[in-house]
């Protein structure tokens, strides 16, 4: 079945999370970042939780039916499979996006590996077929987009606004976009910082913009 590739923002939503193991504290770190409301339904804690201390809702027990209620997303990670499919069961009469892990068959949505660099997000499935080339493919993709893209993004997301707001003419915009999307800015932040790749945004910009 194909899937629909979508990036959600879960800032604000109530995102719940069954089990309380190392995965678990892994998934919890993955939304937290991502501004989720988190609660975490387990009987014990790894000690991976400790450092969101205070930042998530721990319930101190096992899961039981109307845990997921007010959910906007589930997580199923537990070792337990009765507990998963009784999680799994409750989620899809509630109509809400269930992950559980290690189950592709299980899932209506499947959590990829993903490379962050501030906003530019590159990530990777393969469907729940096999996670570890999913791994091996985010690792190259580490190399191939270092650090540097996030600011790289930073100064493109500036001089997009600025010839937005300036230039009326669609087809001068359209060409300019596409300039500067093209500009290789890395090699320029790593020798000469922030100024030296505004200056050759700026240089591509003036050739439009009077």
């Amino acid at each position: 079945m194909a899937l629909y590739p979508v990036n959600l923002k879960v800032g604000g939503h109530l995102c719940v999370i069954i089990g309380g193991g190392r995965v678990a504290a892994r998934k919890t770190a993955s939304l937290l970042e991502c501004d989720a409301a988190v609660r975490v339904v387990s009987p014990e804690l790894d000690p991976g939780f400790e450092r969101f201390q205070g930042r998530f809702e721990h319930i101190v027990r096992p899961y039981k039916r109307g845990d997921l209620e007010g959910a906007f997303l589930v997580i199923a990670a537990t070792d337990d499979d009765v507990t998963n499919r009784a999680v799994e069961e409750e989620a899809r009469e509630r109509r809400l996006l269930l992950n559980v892990v290690d189950k592709p068959r299980q899932c209506n949505f499947y959590v990829p590996s993903v490379v962050r660099r501030g906003e530019l997000l590159l990530t990777v499935s393969t469907g729940g077929e096999l996670p570890a080339l999913a791994k091996r493919l985010r690792r190259q993709l580490e190399e191939e987009f270092p650090e540097e893209w996030a600011e790289a993004l930073v100064l493109l997301g500036e001089a997009r606004r600025k010839v937005i707001s300036r230039e009326s003419d669609e087809n001068k915009k359209t060409q300019c976009l596409g300039e500067l999307a093209a500009l290789d800015l890395v090699p320029l932040l790593k020798s000469g910082g922030f100024e030296a790749a505004r200056a050759e945004i700026d240089k591509c910009i003036s050739r439009y913009l009077a």
